[in-house]
């Protein structure tokens, strides 16, 4: 059976709140407060965000009951080991793992938190105030319109319906705000820029998700379609209009579908099989330079040389003689 802990031990060492000081305070927690955990907690308080690193050695399972905190929005990282949260007011569980993460918003927060029996456990959570966060996205065009929604009203919400995967960005950004390199003096200002960043990378991946995943279900098989048949005439296609009319989708969506699904534009693939096409082309002998140019579309030699120069690193010339 699980160890409970109530909500006032674990909010005495790692509570979400924030100051009204222009300054950064920091606070260190090593001392065994809890029974069976082992921990260490830095904290540091501002304004509008708030830093909380927790660290921990679980000697069994443990249960938090009942953990309530003030309106917030919580940037939460699981930097390694396994937790569990249940909100009253989020349906569903929240599981994290090693590298993922989840943004939760509530005016009301009141969870029980489930830790296994682990060793190196680490979270990192980076609190906003609503006001500060919605500030920052109006000034940007509203990228993410759900959550927004949610601010404005007092919608309590887990931005994804499952954790999301910390990529190699998010873990450069993070490591820079646990290793701050500026004076104590503007800390402030570089760790409130380092996770406005942070978050846009989340948006980014947010809508990038939401994107594929209505490609799926709407445009994703015109999309395979469209694929397949560059693949195949990428010799004689010169037009994303003439694509665009001879399909269910308009140019828009065949632009962002491509950059959406494949990481790549209409032009980028019909190049890509191109200079493909030229260097077999090359490789078999029997064609000069300037007549595999004309073949894959290019009016001028010099054009073609620098295109595949750039492609593969070499000349078409020095390609005929390997």
């Amino acid at each position: 059976m699980a160890y409970i802990i109530d909500n006032e031990s674990y909010r005495e060492i790692a509570g979400r709140k924030f100051i009204s000081q222009p300054s950064v305070d920091t606070f260190e927690h090593d001392a065994p407060r809890i029974p069976f955990v082992n921990h260490r907690v830095k904290n540091i308080y501002a304004r509008n965000f708030g830093i909380i690193r927790f660290q921990a050695d679980f000697l069994q399972d443990m249960q938090i009951r009942g953990m309530k905190s003030d309106p917030h929005i919580s940037l939460h990282f699981q930097l390694t080991g396994h937790s569990n949260a249940h909100f009253r007011d989020i349906p569903g569980e929240h599981p994290l793992r090693p590298a993922e993460y989840n943004i939760y918003y509530s005016e009301n927060f009141d969870s029980d938190i489930f830790y296994n029996r682990q060793k190196g456990f680490e979270y990192l959570a980076l609190i906003l105030k609503k006001e500060h966060l919605l500030q920052f996205l109006q000034q940007n065009g509203s990228p993410v319109k759900p959550l927004e929604r949610a601010l404005e009203n007092g919608q309590p919400l887990a931005l994804f319906s499952k954790a999301a995967t910390m990529n190699a960005e998010m873990h450069s950004v993070l490591h820079r705000i646990l290793h701050a390199p500026v004076a104590d003096d503007l800390s402030e200002m570089y760790l409130n820029g380092k996770i406005l960043e942070l978050l846009a990378l989340q948006l980014q991946q947010y809508r990038q998700e939401r994107g594929v995943s209505g490609l799926r279900t709407v445009a994703g098989q015109e999309l395979s379609e469209i694929y397949e048949y560059l693949s195949n005439h990428f010799l004689t296609v010169h037009s994303l209009e003439i694509i665009a009319e001879n399909s269910r989708l308009s140019e828009h969506q065949i632009r962002e579908g491509f950059k959406l699904k494949y990481n790549t534009t209409v032009y980028g693939l019909i190049h890509e099989k191109r200079m493909l096409h030229a260097r077999q082309l090359l490789l078999d002998g029997g064609l000069t330079v300037e007549e595999v140019a004309e073949r894959v579309g290019y009016s001028t030699g010099s054009n073609f040389i620098q295109a595949f120069k750039r492609k593969f690193g070499i000349t078409p010339k020095q390609m005929q003689l390997r």
